[in-house]
């Protein structure tokens, strides 16, 4: 009985996301202790940039799966025997804790969040400015 009590806490702990002292019960920030670039990167997090479209609050995720057609970026090549044509589907990662679990991407190809807004500016084409982009980095350190 104390093993499984003890693996089913475990578990529970493992599946938990590290506290986000700036983030309201409802998955937002606390004006009150949020900088203005962090207010600024949320901003754009609910409009311009529209991840919201798939990283929902409060735990930043609609666990459906998503194809971003990166094959519009690749040369078709042959690897190993086999034609390789971008990712297809992935599933959309909850972004709370992000900053605690890197590499990002599904496969991990990406190793910073400035890399990762990058990547998205890029794929979902999105005309954001360098200043935009690090606001947006800060919101997703307060996740």
């Amino acid at each position: 009985m104390w093993v499984t009590e003890c693996y089913y806490q475990l578990c529970d702990r493992s599946l938990d996301f590290p506290p986000a002292p700036k983030l309201t019960v409802l998955g937002k920030l606390d004006p009150k202790k949020a900088t203005e670039a962090e207010l600024g990167g949320q901003d754009l997090f609910f409009g311009k940039a529209q991840c919201t479209t798939c990283h929902m609050p409060p735990y930043y995720t609609d666990n459906l799966m998503y194809n971003l057609r990166t094959e519009r970026f690749y040369e078709p090549q042959m690897i190993n025997g086999r034609q390789a044509a971008g990712d297809g589907p992935i599933k959309t990662f909850p972004l709370r804790g992000i900053t605690d679990s890197p590499t990002y991407l599904q496969d991990g190809r990406l190793l910073r969040l400035d890399d990762t807004v990058e990547f998205f500016t890029l794929i979902l084409e999105f005309n954001l400015n360098e200043q935009e982009k690090k606001d947006l980095v800060a919101f997703l350190y307060q996740l």
